[in-house]
């Protein structure tokens, strides 16, 4: 009969993940992954590991339900037959002799007096696995490239030896650009207009000295006297149209303090080219400032929110301006 009960056992450890035996102890399922064995070249599939628990003695009544309802006799019957099984086997352990479970595994008792047990690897309890077995894939033997790299010794240790040597300005060079990225970042601000050439026609413009044609005959004193009076009718128009775009500049500052910069240009036929070329496409395009270093700046719009502001640096960055960004006037 002790062997109908271990075919039960059997039975229960296929389908739950702890089976109890009133009075001994219980057997505990947990997954196992699949395993590769490098020694043996050998692949495990995914099983359910077995591991005995003496403490676990209370009787949760699914053996003896199994056992009961398989052998068609009454639940009090069906503890009687396990305890008759469980006298055998003590008295074996007692003896010294393992106890022997059919395609489950053995239990032997040590010295100190705990119970060891040890599973049958023959049989995978885990129903996910059924029908996989244990496979032995040979080495790869790359006998060609072996002698290829015994023939040239030396190779690999001159590619090691210059991968060396180049690491150390290549690190260099990233620590370099890290560490001044801030200022990369307000020259490519500074000088966009430079780079703009593809969509803004650049015009070069030579500084010319003025030239006043006047009669042979005019004394050197009329020429002086003309000459002063050319530089002060220049100077003032330069200086009014700087106070013009600077009063222009800060007065649009107090009410929309944000800008979207798309160039920064050196020359001013080319900051109006680009201002045009904004009004056609719909944008209320605008010079708005001049820097410190003497570049225009053309803006799409200036904006008295900043939520704004940014909601139309995305639709302009996407509009063929990738390199526009947002000012803080």
């Amino acid at each position: 009969m002790n062997t109908d009960i271990e075919r039960y056992i059997q039975e229960l450890l296929y389908e739950h993940d702890c089976v109890i035996i009133p009075g001994f102890g219980g057997f505990i399922g947990n997954y196992s992954p699949a395993k590769i064995n490098p020694v043996y070249n050998t692949f495990y599939p995914p099983c359910k590991s077995l591991l005995f628990n003496i403490h676990l003695k209370q009787n949760d009544g699914l053996l003896a339900s199994r056992i009961a309802q398989a052998e068609n006799i009454p639940y009090e019957h069906a503890l009687d037959l396990i305890r008759v099984m469980l006298v055998d086997w003590n008295r074996e352990l007692e003896n010294g002799q393992e106890v022997v479970i059919e395609k489950v595994g053995k239990i032997v008792r040590e010295s100190n007096g705990l119970l060891q047990f040890e599973q049958d690897n023959s049989i995978n309890y885990l129903p996910e696995a059924f029908g996989l077995t244990s496979l032995v894939s040979p080495a790869i033997q790359r006998q060609g490239w072996q002698d290829e790299r015994k023939n040239k010794p030396g190779k690999v240790a001159n590619t090691l030896k210059w991968a060396a040597v180049m690491a150390l300005p290549i690190g260099l060079a990233a620590f370099l650009s890290l560490s001044n990225l801030d200022q990369i970042r307000s020259i490519q601000q500074n000088y966009t207009g430079l780079f703009f050439s593809k969509t803004v026609p650049v015009v070069k413009r030579v500084a010319e000295s003025p030239t006043v044609i006047l009669p042979l005959k005019k004394s050197a004193q009329s020429l002086q006297k003309i000459a002063d009076q050319g530089q002060t009718v220049t100077s003032n128009a330069k200086s009014n149209v700087v106070k013009s775009e600077v009063r222009e500049t800060s007065s649009t500052s107090d009410t929309k303090p944000y800008a979207i910069i798309v160039g920064a240009f050196r020359f001013r036929e080319n900051a109006d080219n680009m201002v045009d070329k904004l009004k056609q496409e719909g944008y209320d395009g605008e010079i708005i400032d001049i820097t410190t270093t003497g570049l225009f700046r053309v803006s799409t719009g200036s904006y008295t929110s900043r939520d704004e502001a940014i909601r139309q640096l995305a639709a302009v960055r996407s509009d063929n301006y990738s390199s526009a960004w947002l000012l803080n006037k």
